[in-house]
């Protein structure tokens, strides 16, 4: 476990070097996971329609492919460079940590961004894979209404929980 006043790992009641005790972190909950990426989306609404506009009539699937690479982009350096949180995040409060509680790395940042966007390329697709990706990807946002770790799919893929933000 990770101390939430110093950021030291420790282990037992208390961390060795600051004497603080152990505070459990608060999972967020679902409702504030979706307003957040609502607001993700409305943040990222702008540059997509640029580029939407821009590809789709000479190069739709390099228009889809772009959009992709922006959302991961977006969310990987956000939630890298952000303390975990993308604007959407800020704005209710929450945060994406490793398992243990400790910041996110770069390669969990990538993982957990790549992982959400194989969901959402394969509900994009058309024939037999568009149910199936749909439904896949309604699972993953679904998943934390039952986990008892409120983790989507991709945040098993990546070890990563989502928090309360309690500063």
């Amino acid at each position: 476990m990770f101390c939430t006043e110093c950021g030291r790992q420790y282990e037992g009641q208390q961390c060795e070097a600051c004497r603080a005790g152990t505070s459990q972190l608060e999972l967020a909950g679902w409702w504030k996971r979706v307003g957040a990426s609502l607001i993700d989306g409305i943040v990222l609404l702008p540059l997509l329609l640029i580029v939407g506009i821009a590809l789709v009539r000479s190069a739709p699937i390099a228009a889809t492919l772009v959009g992709f690479v922006v959302e991961f982009m977006y969310l990987s350096l956000m939630w890298t460079k952000r303390n975990g949180q993308t604007v959407g995040a800020k704005a209710l409060g929450i945060r994406v940590v490793a398992a243990d509680g400790s910041p996110m790395p770069v390669e969990m940042a990538y993982r957990r961004a790549a992982v959400l966007q194989l969901f959402t390329a394969a509900s994009s697709m058309t024939w037999i894979l568009k149910p199936l990706g749909s439904v896949a990807l309604l699972l993953n946002i679904l998943w934390p209404l039952w986990d008892p770790q409120k983790q989507t799919l991709h945040d098993k893929a990546a070890g990563t929980i989502v928090v309360v933000d309690k500063n």
